[in-house]
């Protein structure tokens, strides 16, 4: 069988809703791996979150990589280094932080080590739990960092619509800093460089492995997979997707997140 590889999404995806994976996943990854499949996490997470899903995976043989922060940095599982880095330019932090305040929303930036921000909130100890990771509230994250980071989040717990004219309002800003701006779920409004997503993860990656997207699937369910979707051979849409996502899948499945959609897709496709 010709090798293939699948870039999986975590969140609403590979990820139950209470953030696990259930054993019926677990099982089909390893099969397919064996078969000498390949599995990439491809997700709007950051690198420290990601690592602990993949060592969970056992993603971390010779081989095996990860697309973090929706494209921004892809990582080698097995040699723990970096091998692309991308960030949104430290000069339009201060605006977007305080465009973000005056519309009631929780704006946070990524350090080398976890999450910046400004105030703790509720919506900061949601993400900080639901993604395992740590996080600092400084006076101001313009002065703590000296890189450009990886991207910026905009949360909003309870009101979508609220990101949705955020978004519209930061239009002009976007285009003046060359910023892309997307949903990775309902509460999370995500500002990356021009360009950068997890379709350009795919295509950087595929070409680093001379892997070509003929032999490519992938499974994702929200806004920020489009890119992910449209760029390899046989796009899967989770069933739980936004009922308008599901024009981006050449297959819908069966079983949502919660009941081992990742396994179905893999048993019918790679093994």
């Amino acid at each position: 069988m010709e090798k293939k590889i699948l870039f999986i999404d975590l969140d609403g995806t590979l990820l139950t809703d209470t953030k696990e994976i259930t054993q019926e996943n677990l099982r089909a990854i390893q099969k397919a791996t064996e078969l000498g499949h390949a599995i990439v996490v491809t997700t709007g997470r950051p690198l420290y979150s990601t690592v602990r899903q993949v060592e969970k995976l056992g993603l971390t043989k010779p081989g095996c990589y990860a697309i973090t922060s929706n494209g921004a940095l892809i990582y080698n599982s097995h040699t723990k280094k970096t091998i692309f880095q991308t960030g949104v330019p430290r000069a339009c932090l201060r605006e977007a932080f305080d465009e973000a305040v005056r519309f009631g929303i929780h704006p946070q930036t990524y350090s080398a080590t976890g999450v910046l921000c400004e105030k703790d909130c509720p919506e900061m100890q949601y993400y900080a739990k639901s993604n395992v990771i740590n996080y600092e509230v400084v006076e101001d994250v313009t002065k703590v960092l000296d890189f450009d980071p990886i991207k910026i989040l905009f949360v909003d717990l309870k009101d979508r619509s609220r990101l949705e004219r955020f978004r519209e309002h930061m239009k002009d800003f976007s285009e003046r800093f060359h910023l892309d701006m997307f949903f990775s779920c309902d509460q999370y409004l995500e500002f990356l460089p021009e360009g950068i997503n997890k379709g350009s993860g795919i295509r950087f990656l595929c070409d680093y492995l001379n892997i070509p997207l003929d032999n490519t699937l992938a499974a994702g369910d929200a806004e920020n997979d489009i890119t992910m979707l449209q760029t390899v051979k046989l796009p899967c849409v989770m069933k739980n997707a936004r009922p308008e996502m599901y024009a981006y899948g050449a297959y819908i499945t069966e079983h949502d997140n919660n009941h081992s959609g990742i396994a179905e897709i893999i048993e019918k496709f790679m093994l």
